[in-house]
């Protein structure tokens, strides 16, 4: 199996899914303690290159609350453009908006096969090696934010895909693809979107479930200037809480340790392994049922329990910390004052 792995962490993906990553509270709290550590003439220059975004009046600079900043607003909206630009069921938006759309740019999912089946996947190839995933992605659009070449337009749609391809991968769930001899599983749940649980007694599709698991965002379609607001109030309370929290040492010496994207996908294909399809006890992987693609999850799935949803909710808001301070360390990067 270390093969299909190793292969796994190149430029090659694994059966495209709809993957959100984090919702839009997630994304833009990420956003946030990234915008709080730049230097006010980064800031400048972000949103001086986001002033050519071909959404930027449609999107990134409506409905701004009068309470928030016009670069604030234009800056921390880029995170949840890539989500923006999916396609919806009878969309007016036409492809003006949905040409941006990349799928398969939001995740890599690597293979966990669960031990008891692993004699079964011995030797088997799982990755299909001629998709693309976050890791190219991710070094595509820094490449293009550098390069004095490209225009002006491909830069802030640069901008928008680092914020949040960036918040994407500290999500564990898209470095990842459960197997099992399951017949729901023995291609791959897709990164969670086909492994139904309940946690607490509440039905989800594990994917869903880390992505709304800071804070949820019911409806990602709704663009309606209320939504956008109530976005970032809980955006806010999300990253005020998080903000200054001490960072157990483990955490610091992988911020020292991990500087490429390479290295934060393979932190979180560990962390969906120990925890995301763990058993909080210590008994063995997680019990999951088939989650239909219609969302429908049986009455009777597997309960991961309460203890599940508080290791959860702390890995994920160590993992937004470390996303806030890596997306602004990259951003001084590519962009030096």
């Amino acid at each position: 199996m270390k093969q299909i792995v190793v292969a796994a962490f190149t430029c090659m993906g694994l059966f495209p899914t709809v993957a959100a990553a984090w919702n839009s509270v997630g994304h833009v709290a990420v956003s946030k303690l990234a915008y709080d550590q730049l230097p006010d003439a980064q800031k400048t220059r972000l949103f001086t290159l986001l002033k050519s975004h071909p959404h930027y009046d449609q999107f990134l600079a409506a409905d701004r609350p009068p309470d928030v900043s016009e670069v604030e607003w234009v800056i921390l909206r880029s995170s949840v453009w890539p989500d923006w630009v999916r396609p919806r069921t009878k969309d007016p938006r036409g492809p003006q908006v949905t040409r941006y759309h990349r799928g398969e740019d939001h995740y890599i999912n690597v293979p966990l096969v669960d031990p008891k089946d692993a004699d079964a996947f011995a030797g088997k190839i799982l990755v299909n090696p001629d998709v693309t995933n976050i890791l190219c992605a991710l070094k595509q659009r820094a490449n293009e934010l550098q390069t004095k070449t490209v225009a002006a337009e491909d830069k802030a749609v640069a901008i928008c895909w680092l914020f949040h391809l960036i918040g994407d991968i500290h999500q564990p769930l898209h470095n990842v693809a459960y197997f099992s001899s399951d017949p729901a599983f023995q291609k791959g749940d897709q990164g969670g979107n086909k492994f139904g649980v309940r946690v607490n007694g509440r039905r989800w599709k594990l994917h869903a479930y880390w992505d709304d698991v800071l804070g949820e965002d019911k409806d990602y379609t709704d663009d309606s200037a209320k939504r956008q607001a109530k976005i970032y109030q809980d955006a806010m309370a999300v990253a005020d809480n998080l903000r200054g929290r001490e960072l157990a040492d483990a955490d610091k010496e992988r911020l020292a340790k991990n500087l490429t994207f390479a290295s934060w996908s393979e932190e979180g294909f560990a962390l969906a392994k120990s925890v995301g399809y763990q058993k909080p006890d210590g008994g063995g992987m997680l019990e999951g049922v088939e989650a239909k693609f219609n969302g429908s999850i049986p009455a009777d799935a597997p309960e991961a329990g309460a203890r599940y949803a508080e290791i959860a909710r702390a890995t994920a808001e160590v993992q937004v910390i470390l996303a806030g301070r890596r997306l602004a360390d990259r951003i001084k990067m590519l962009l030096p004052k």
